[in-house]
C-alpha cells in the first residue's frame, strides 16, 4: 500500500512539474508580445521632456507598425544598461536596444539589424592637454566606462588593468567624474558624449576627443528563446522601413 502511494506521489509531482514548465514557456508570435528594454543614452534612445525618443525608438515603432503588430512607446522599459543587458540575456521574449554586436556577445543573443554605426572615443578635459596615439598610451590613466557597455569590453580588449578602469551604471555620472578630475579619460559613443555632458549641465566645449576606436554596428539584441520565425519577421520589418525611408544604417 505504501509503495503504491509512493508511486502515485512521484507521478503526481512529475505531472505538476511538467505542467508548470510548459506554462512558463510561452513563445511570442507577434512583435508587440515581446518585452523591449532600452537605456536613456544620448545617441539613439533617450528621454527628453519626459518622453522616450531617438532614432532607434522611432525605428522600432515604425517597423512594428509595418509588421502589423505595433509596439507602444509607453510599453518600452527604460533601465540602466547593466540591468537591461542582464534581463535581456535571461529572457524570456526580451529585446535590448541599441546594442553593439561584438564577438564577445555574439552567442548571447539573436540579432536584428544593423540599425546604426558609431565609433567609441576617448574624451578628456581640454585643459589637461592629454594625447593618446595608441591604446597602450592609456595604461597610465584612469578611464571611466558604463558597466557592461561596449566601452568596458574595448578597455579589456586593449589590456587596460582593472585598477585603471572605473565602471558606473550611468554615463551622466562619468561626465561629472571627468569634469571633477576623478577620472582622466571617458570612453563613450562619438554621437552621444556632447549631449550627455549637456544633460549634466557641463559645457562640451571644455572637453575634447583625443582618440577614436574603429566603428562598430548597433543592433536589436533578442533573447535566445525567441522563435526564429519572429526574428526573421522583425528583420524584414526593419529592412522595409530603411528601404521606404531611404535611411542610412
Amino acid at each position: 500500500m505504501h509503495q503504491v502511494f509512493y508511486r502515485f506521489s512521484i507521478i503526481g509531482m512529475l505531472v505538476a512539474f511538467i505542467a508548470l514548465t510548459n506554462s512558463s514557456l510561452v513563445f511570442a508570435t507577434e512583435l508587440n508580445e515581446l518585452t523591449y528594454i532600452t537605456e536613456s543614452s544620448a545617441s539613439f534612445n533617450y528621454i527628453r521632456d519626459g518622453k522616450l525618443q531617438g532614432p532607434a525608438v522611432d525605428l522600432l515603432l515604425a517597423a512594428s507598425l509595418s509588421a502589423g503588430s505595433p509596439v507602444k512607446r509607453e510599453n518600452i522599459l527604460v533601465q540602466p544598461w547593466a540591468r537591461g543587458f542582464s534581463n535581456a540575456q535571461k529572457g524570456p521574449n526580451t529585446v535590448l536596444f541599441s546594442t553593439i554586436r561584438t564577438p564577445e556577445r555574439e552567442n548571447d543573443f539573436q540579432w536584428v539589424g544593423p540599425i546604426a554605426s558609431e565609433s567609441d572615443v576617448l574624451i578628456a578635459l581640454k585643459i589637461r592637454k592629454l594625447t593618446i596615439s595608441k591604446p597602450e598610451d592609456m595604461m597610465g590613466y584612469i578611464t571611466g566606462a558604463v558597466r557592461d557597455d561596449v566601452g568596458e569590453e574595448i578597455l579589456q580588449e586593449v589590456g587596460v588593468p582593472l585598477d585603471r578602469i572605473t565602471l558606473l551604471s550611468h554615463s551622466t555620472n562619468l561626465g561629472l567624474m571627468l569634469s571633477a578630475g576623478r577620472i582622466d579619460l571617458w570612453i563613450f559613443g562619438e554621437d552621444g558624449w556632447r549631449e550627455t555632458l549637456t544633460s549634466s549641465d557641463l559645457d562640451p566645449a571644455d572637453f575634447e576627443i583625443i582618440y577614436r576606436f574603429p566603428s562598430k554596428h548597433y543592433y536589436f539584441a533578442l533573447s535566445s528563446d525567441i522563435e526564429q520565425q519572429l526574428v526573421e519577421k522583425f528583420q524584414q520589418a526593419i529592412d522595409k522601413v530603411f528601404v521606404s525611408s531611404e535611411l542610412a544604417r
